[in-house]
């Protein structure tokens, strides 16, 4: 649906990944378009357009399996930015059916972790930072889990941000601090974590960038993506072929779901 008419190629061989229909190893790898790999640095590769001022931020997303390798690239690009950084630290608490129990799990312990779908403990933000809400404010002005935003203005309990994409996009928001749980975890106490309902967006991981269409994607692969329907899904976020780079570490070529014709 994306792609257009003269992109009929690519098309085409997405619905050969999706539907696992291309040509496989023995060990189960199969090859990517050449032009894809990136060699080289994958941040300067899809955001250097942006970070010049050429393109926006919102436009270019770098996406990867898991979650902690989404927030390492997330702090990279952070650091690229110009201005002064502010960092909102959470109030962290657990909830277990005694206080014994509680006395188990102590505050630099329960800061450490950062649960899928919730914010850090140390979120750093910057003026003109694109982040993700993480969710639902109020859905009826647009403010619903996974909407992008870029930040405007910061004060210390509340960040003033712009509503990037879709019906409401312009739109100047106020985001508050509000107490968060974890929907999905294997943590044997409820974690409970009063912050912003927000993370940098500039990276996520490829399940959170479902619906999405970007202009530029980078992939980020230090290990083997899960499933050729995940891979998939990246491929499905750019209108052509030439607005995708995949960056496998080296050594992972061999043990990767995705390897590139010429390391064979």
């Amino acid at each position: 649906m994306r792609a257009g008419a003269e992109e009929q190629a690519f098309a085409a061989w997405l619905l050969e990944l999706g539907n696992g229909q291309l040509p496989q190893s023995e060990d189960g790898l199969i090859e990517l378009p050449m032009g894809c790999l990136e060699q080289g640095d994958l941040i300067n590769a899809v955001f250097e357009r942006a970070l010049r001022g050429k393109e926006l931020l919102n436009d270019c997303a770098i996406l990867s399996p898991n979650n902690a390798d989404s927030l390492v690239v997330n702090e990279a690009i952070l650091a690229l930015l110009p201005g002064a950084t502010k960092t909102y630290t959470s109030v962290d608490s657990v909830i277990c059916d005694s206080k014994e129990e509680q006395n188990n799990y102590p505050l630099e312990f329960l800061h450490s972790l950062t649960p899928t779908g919730m914010p850090p403990h140390s979120l750093n933000l910057k003026i003109g930072a694109v982040v993700m809400l993480l969710r639902n404010l109020d859905t009826r002005q647009g403010l619903c889990n996974g909407t992008r935003l870029r930040v405007q203005s910061m004060q210390d309990h509340v960040v003033e941000a712009e509503v990037r994409l879709g019906k409401y996009a312009g739109r100047r928001v106020l985001i508050p601090k509000i107490a968060l749980t974890p929907s999905d975890t294997d943590l044997p106490f409820m974690l409970r974590r009063r912050q912003l309902p927000l993370r940098t967006s500039f990276a996520m991981t490829i399940n959170k960038a479902q619906g999405q269409t970007s202009e530029r994607v980078g992939v980020y692969l230090p290990e083997p993506v899960f499933t050729h329907g995940q891979l998939y899904v990246a491929f499905l976020r750019v209108r052509s072929l030439d607005r995708i780079k995949v960056k496998l570490q080296a050594g992972a070529t061999r043990t990767a779901n995705v390897v590139y014709s010429e390391v064979l």
